[in-house]
């Protein structure tokens, strides 16, 4: 008898604490686990401010106003993932709640590698090779390029910088300018007096080492004379000065 009084009493309990516990749910679903404010963070390379930061607060309102309630655990978090990372130079996008009232939104932007100016237009080039509209906001000291006909040529022209980076006369952040043409680029210094011309062919990797060896052979002063050089002849650099 003292055995099911026993088992009674804690039926009771187990009862009344599953009891509290739905109310204490019902209250933290009402009124914790809300989401009452958003909070939007960056992360860009080298301060290249490259995506459209008042858009990417459009589709978060947009999302949080399509909602239903602002119940944190009935948003389909992925999808708002999903609608920023389609933006214009969004990398990766984050979004989460942080278990009180706030919604964390978390972007990485791509990193641009160079300028085109191309069609009259400007566009940016990635360091994966896709070629996209620069926004008119984004203020990027990047070597330009000019000379360029189509997006298509524009992809293939990170093959010129990368064989500029692995040079030994100057990496792709010394490059002011490199404008292209058929058979031939032309490419500016920077802080440089002078421009130069080389292959656009596979010689141009023989032709920046050969411009490596010019100018260890030279003194400052002496580049200073130089306005152009003319790397396409074969085991040697002609000169043109002021």
């Amino acid at each position: 008898m003292r055995k099911m009084r026993f088992i009674r009493s804690i039926g009771l309990v187990v009862a009344l604490g599953v009891l509290i516990w739905v109310a204490v749910g019902a209250q933290l679903n009402a009124h914790l686990w809300t989401i009452s404010d958003v909070q939007i963070s960056f992360e860009y390379p080298e301060n290249q401010l490259v995506i459209d930061e008042e858009r990417v607060s459009n589709v978060v309102h947009e999302f949080l106003q399509s909602q239903e309630d602002s119940a944190a655990l009935t948003m389909d978090m992925h999808l708002l993932e999903t609608s920023l990372n389609t933006l214009p130079y969004v990398a990766e996008a984050q979004v989460y709640w942080n278990l009180n009232d706030t919604l964390v939104v978390e972007l990485r932007a791509i990193q641009a590698r160079a300028k085109i100016h191309m069609d009259q237009s400007n566009y940016l080039l990635t360091l994966e090779g896709a070629v996209l509209p620069a926004p008119k906001f984004a203020q990027i000291d990047l070597p330009i390029c000019t000379g360029l006909l189509d997006s298509l040529e524009a992809a293939e022209s990170v093959k010129v910088l990368d064989i500029i980076e692995a040079s030994y006369a100057f990496s792709n952040s010394n490059i002011a300018q490199i404008h292209f043409e058929k058979d031939k680029i032309l490419f500016t210094p920077r802080g440089a007096n002078h421009n130069i011309t080389a292959n656009r062919d596979h010689r141009l990797v023989d032709d920046l080492k050969k411009l490596a060896a010019f100018y260890n052979a030279k003194s400052e002063e002496e580049l200073a004379e130089l306005r152009h050089l003319d790397l396409r002849f074969k085991k040697q650099v002609v000169t043109t000065v002021q």
